[in-house]
């Protein structure tokens, strides 16, 4: 097939939309189809191998660096000619704003069908006092949209879901949840890591290596994570636990702060696919602690394609999971604590669940991804992930 992959966000920054959408173009490539990419203009040299790109320009958000796209006549008409020029066969929408909604006008004038992967069940809440000049801005990127809920960018979400032909959702929670919202999901389907599971043994040391990777936002709970390795070291003999945080966001420099006065723990900043899987083979586990926000993280696509356990703070987090997850007793940096110190202690569970992931890396393969996307693409009926 020959199908176009439209995001709204900067495909060099970190984000599990941007990596779940990059992935899905390298798993087509591989696979042999053809790929149009569409997105802003990457601030960083940015290649995805193989794939056919339109960049657009324009203004960002300072404090998010994000996009201010608009869709306009422009847009629409450029978008038009390439899907036409480059004989495009399906359109598949991994956001909801200005790039989104002129890819969906152009498909719809081409007779494209469009499908629409919500990656975004899940914002956080735009204070009430913020609302009014957030709904204005969205509005001119994308369009009015109902009011629907609260939030604006909720509301931008489930309105672009509805226009599309098609809705995916990478979580069944998540599906679950759209549904309550009135917007109904067509398939459940798995983000994927089309890199080689190949997984390493787990390092041969005395002590417990856990990786945090992901943005440094509040939603991510990074501070909370920091405070609980901090509880654990003080439970713990002398290097019985090292911990490395790998990422970049508002968070970073609380945590950089906090991190200070916590032995053993290192953040490393920023890294590179290529050292996100370096860093997760010298590891044991990962960590993820946020709480009521994520869908479905990259981190756990990648730790258990690594062959990692996962450990977790959300029990609504369930793909991948089963034999993967080591859940905490409850959220907090005491709970977190708590885990970290058995699991120094006694690595039996480690061991059970990088075994766990192993046995389960496969539902995350680029395969079982377009095993699902490919008929709904082609407008066959979905097949269950």
């Amino acid at each position: 097939m020959r199908i176009a992959i439209v995001v709204d966000y900067s495909l060099d920054l970190i984000g599990g939309a941007q990596r779940a959408a990059l992935n899905e173009a390298t798993a087509l490539l591989q696979a042999g189809h053809h790929v149009l990419v569409v997105g802003p203009r990457p601030a960083r040299s940015l290649e995805v191998a193989g794939a056919s790109v339109l960049w657009t320009d324009g203004r960002r958000l300072p404090a998010l660096d994000f996009p201010l796209v608009a869709d306009d006549a422009a847009l629409r008409d450029r978008l038009r000619a390439r899907f036409r020029a480059e004989r495009i066969d399906a359109v598949h929408l991994h956001s909801e704003f200005g790039h989104a909604a002129a890819a969906r006008a152009a498909a719809a004038r081409l007779g494209l069908p469009v499908a629409h992967t919500v990656h975004t069940a899940y914002w956080p809440a735009v204070p009430a006092p913020l609302a009014p000049a957030a709904r204005g801005l969205l509005a001119r990127l994308a369009g009015p949209v109902p009011r629907r809920t609260p939030n604006p960018l909720l509301d931008h979400t489930l309105a672009a879901a509805a226009a599309a032909d098609a809705v995916v959702s990478p979580s069944a929670h998540q599906a679950a949840d759209l549904a309550r919202l009135g917007g109904p999901v067509d398939l459940v389907l798995l983000n994927c890591d089309p890199t080689p599971a190949e997984p390493v043994p787990l390092p041969d040391v005395d002590h417990l290596r856990v990786a945090w990777i992901g943005r440094c936002v509040p939603e991510k709970r990074l501070t909370t994570f920091v405070r609980g390795v901090a509880l654990a070291q003080r439970r713990l003999p002398a290097g019985r636990l090292r911990v490395a945080i790998a990422g970049a966001g508002l968070s970073l420099p609380a945590a950089r702060l906090l991190a200070t006065s916590v032995p053993g723990l290192v953040l490393l900043g920023r890294l590179d696919r290529t050292a996100v899987r370096t860093l997760l083979d010298a590891s044991h586990l990962s960590a993820l602690t946020s709480l009521g926000f994520d869908n479905q993280p990259m981190t756990i696509v990648e730790s258990v394609r690594a062959g990692r356990g996962v450990l977790h703070t959300d029990p609504r987090l369930t793909e991948g999971l089963d034999r993967a997850g080591l859940l905490v007793a409850e959220p907090s940096a005491r709970g977190i604590a708590d885990l970290l110190v058995e699991l120094a202690l006694d690595p039996a569970r480690v061991r059970r669940a990088a075994d766990g992931a192993r046995t389960t890396a496969r539902m995350f393969s680029a395969e079982a991804h377009l095993a699902g996307l490919l008929p709904l693409l082609a407008g066959r009926p979905a097949l269950a992930a």
